[in-house]
């Protein structure tokens, strides 16, 4: 079976260039190799060029490039672009991976911790997608002949309010999520599709001292129905049927990866 438009199988990626934000760890690093293994050539974008260069090596330095630059940057995010551009000839998928976050009660977060969250989170992001459609769509603002792919990475708090001490960080994950769907019918003439993978409980170094240690662990585990916390290469595989031909008809959507939390997260209550 093959994508009418491009004659490739729809999970395919061969000849097509992605930019990955956050690409030198966890969830970032696994889509990365994950879009590579599928055929793409990969731009690792961190704030120091080196953090990606065992990625590199492990794509190939002839299919993959390592760009310095800080998300939270405008400029850095435009560079970014052009650099991947200027190395591989066109951009047509881009994932913003890179985030953070500060676990505050709301009466406790100081104007520093809202613009630090949000900042890398949303205005960073938004700036980015900034950056990459306009690499992304014609010139003439026709449709692009092979689609164009955003896929942003929100969180189960872009769909709910998870657990106190996450104002900051849901705000701006559910802007996230908006965005996305807003992406999704403003770009739709191009031929571009906008979708957002909403990871669950998924064990990094980031959280794993978080969610990792009793008795947070046994209470995340209880509301999981899969009865596991993920692992970044269980994200991976969503993000390659996005990015090819198999999703061309997919956008605005939020896809949780989460092991079945939001399905029913007190599933396993009172049995």
């Amino acid at each position: 079976m093959t994508t009418p438009a491009t004659g490739i199988g729809p999970f395919d990626l061969t000849g097509r260039v992605a930019l990955i934000t956050g690409a030198s760890r966890g969830i970032g690093r696994a889509i990365a190799i994950a879009l590579a293994h599928a055929g793409a050539s990969i731009a690792a974008m961190s704030r120091t060029a080196s953090d990606n260069e065992s990625l590199v090596a492990e794509i190939g330095p002839e299919h993959a490039i390592a760009i310095s630059g800080d998300v939270n940057s405008r400029a850095d995010n435009e560079r970014a672009v052009a650099e991947t551009v200027a190395h591989f000839g066109h951009l047509d998928i881009y994932v913003p991976v890179a985030g953070t976050n500060r676990r505050k009660k709301i009466v406790d977060v100081t104007e520093d911790d809202y613009d630090f969250v949000v900042g890398t989170n949303l205005r960073g992001l938004y700036f980015g997608c900034q950056a990459a459609t306009k690499a992304m769509t014609p010139a003439d603002g026709s449709a692009r002949a092979i689609s164009g792919k955003i896929i942003t990475v929100g969180s189960l708090a872009s769909v709910q309010g998870v657990a106190p001490g996450m104002s900051a960080y849901a705000a701006s994950k559910g802007g996230v999520a908006l965005l996305t769907k807003a992406l999704a019918v403003e770009l739709a003439p191009h031929n571009i599709q906008a979708n957002c993978i909403a990871p669950g409980f998924i064990l990094t170094d980031l959280n794993r001292n978080f969610i990792g240690v009793e008795p947070r662990k046994t209470w995340v585990l209880s509301r999981i129905p899969a009865g596991r916390f993920g692992a970044p290469v269980d994200v991976s595989p969503t993000a390659v049927f996005l990015a090819g031909g198999a999703s061309d008809f997919v956008t605005g959507q939020v896809i949780a990866v989460d092991g079945g939390f939001l399905a029913g997260s007190d599933w396993n209550q009172g049995a």
